[in-house]
């Protein structure tokens, strides 16, 4: 029998008595219906902001369409997957909403990857089309060539000039040329929508597999608890590939009818200009991005008469308390911390904006979830004491793509584990303490340093590598690669990072290397991670 924590829950808000949602359609089978019945409601609307366009839920409609009209004159059906290497941009929109018009599954590909990492996810999903940037036509290819993999290749063109002579099609002769009536296939809740690639414990990346349901379950949340509300205008920093931006965002600002503003990427010089330009309310970021803003940007260069700014959230990585206190010192702006993961739909926990909050927690369980705090035996642990953080509700994955073990590991009796340790106080909010994974957390970007390593030994001159995550005050960790080389002096650190340029995404690659004559090992010699950790520790490594 589980021990009963007296828990604060955030009490939602009906649907039915949220004004702005009055006279809309609340209730939806799959999140495709959804943009549907919003063009119908609100068509004039903004609803993507992208510099100096200006795209209306009509016209976002009509677009997706005329992509599942495409999709379905090249053969795809519902439970396909379609995938997807395009930057920060409404056409990222058009393409995986028209995929998820006809029941088919968007696969949105981490724009970081370089071919080797590319290739394996086209073996693993093997979507039927890929829609690609330009500005990644070049590790694309690559990755063709090693892929037995060979979708259709579709390219959204850019001003990026590739060079590449891969057969393609042009994404602008879709928007041109293919007609823009409704393209809507009925769908059941519990049909996949997204999949969403992360680490996983094998060291490769695992596809999760998210349903409609779930998707519908955090948007009725984020519009109960007044995340959402009428007038907002979120602005989007973080890559489009994220559970994060799709699944926190993306979906539940449709939901509610408001506007999302885009921008190509994060930089902190354009931080506050959109904000002020596009009157932006709510804004998302990892705790990398205020530390940057933090340090370079002067408030004194703020108008803060045009400021309608009221919260900046953080996820993906724990946010030091100390940063939270300066940025509403500086810029007199809270920022607010919540809690999800790609294998929950993007949001589990979140400190009240309306109500209580504590700084340096992950807040309280949303609406519709349910969180707690087991041991190895997944009983339920007193307030106080530390566990795995697990998670059960509607917006648990479907599970792993063609990893039927991994997924019975990772959901037992309907709780999510996971990975993460924390405790919960004895009113509800909980704390991350450690991570029971080995994963690394660089700035929200997750790495599992098995793959780094498995990389890293292929280099003719590394004789053994283990690589952990040590502490960096800009970005939470970075990765440090400790090599035995074949010969003393045999290699250089500039060596090591050209040569694994063209196999892994950049932030994977170590930002710090130490060559040893040997590794801490057990009995049976399995190196000793931990041991590593303490010693870096002990020398103050990372800081």
């Amino acid at each position: 029998m589980g021990f009963e924590t007296k828990k604060v829950r955030i009490e939602p808000v009906p649907q039915e008595r949220l004004a702005f949602l009055k006279g809309r359609e609340i209730g939806f089978d799959s999140v495709a219906e959804m943009l549907t019945a919003r063009a119908r409601e609100i068509p004039d609307k903004p609803y993507v902001l992208f510099y100096d366009q200006t795209i209306t839920y009509g016209q976002m409609n009509e677009r997706a369409n005329k992509v599942a009209n495409f999709l379905k004159t090249r053969g795809v059906r519902k439970g396909d997957v379609v995938s997807l290497l395009v930057l920060n941009s409404p056409e990222f929109y058009y393409i995986m909403f028209g995929i998820q018009k006809l029941g088919a599954v968007a696969g949105a590909i981490n724009f970081m990857l370089q071919g080797p990492e590319i290739a394996y996810l086209l073996e693993d999903s093997r979507p039927d089309i890929v829609f690609i940037g330009s500005d990644f036509m070049k590790p694309f290819a690559a990755a063709l060539s090693q892929s037995t993999h060979k979708p259709l290749v579709v390219e959204v063109v850019t001003d990026v000039d590739h060079g590449i002579t891969l057969e393609r099609l042009d994404f602008s002769d879709i928007i041109r040329d293919y007609p823009s009536n409704e393209a809507l296939v009925p769908q059941k809740p519990d049909n996949p929508f997204l999949l969403l690639y992360s680490s996983g414990t094998t060291g490769r990346p695992k596809g999760i597999l998210l349903k409609n349901s779930g998707q519908l379950s955090i948007c009725r949340a984020m519009a109960s608890i007044d995340l959402v509300k009428e007038g907002d205008v979120m602005l989007m920093l973080l890559p489009m590939f994220h559970t994060n931006p799709l699944c926190v965002w993306t979906y539940p600002i449709m939901y509610c009818g408001q506007t999302i503003c885009i921008r190509r990427t994060f930089s902190p010089n354009d931080f506050w200009e959109p904000i002020l330009d596009y009157q932006v309310t709510i804004l998302m970021g990892v705790p990398a991005m205020y530390a940057f803003v933090l340090f370079i940007v002067d408030p004194a260069a703020i108008d803060r008469s045009r400021l309608k700014l009221k919260y900046a959230f953080s996820g993906a990585a724990p946010m030091p308390v100390d940063l939270i206190k300066t940025f509403k010192e500086k810029f007199n702006v809270e920022i607010i911390e919540g809690y999800g993961l790609t294998e929950g739909t993007g949001l589990t926990t979140v400190n009240p904006p309306m109500d209580k909050r504590k700084p340096g927690s992950i807040g309280v369980a949303i609406p519709e979830q349910d969180v707690r705090i087991l041991d190895d035996n997944n009983s339920e642990l007193p307030a106080g004491e530390k566990g795995e953080i697990c998670v059960k509700g509607d917006a648990v994955m479907i599970g792993y793509l063609n990893q039927d073990q991994a997924t019975r590991e990772a959901i037992q009796d309907g709780w999510l584990h996971t990975g993460d340790m924390g405790y919960m106080d004895d009113e509800g909010f909980i704390f991350i303490v450690d991570r029971k994974k080995d994963m690394i957390n660089r700035g929200g970007e997750n790495i599992y340093p098995r793959e780094v390593e498995m990389a890293i030994e292929t280099h003719p001159k590394v004789r053994e590598v283990s690589v952990i995550g040590v502490p960096d005050a800009a970005l939470g960790e970075k990765v440090k690669a400790f090599i035995i080389p074949t010969e003393p002096a045999a290699m250089t650190y500039d060596e090591l990072k050209a040569f694994l340029k063209e196999k892994l995404a950049r932030y994977k690659i170590p930002s710090e290397e130490e060559f040893v004559d040997n590794l801490p090992r057990t009995p049976t010699g399995k190196v000793l991670k931990k041991e590593l950790r303490r010693l870096e520790q002990e020398k103050g490594g990372g800081s």
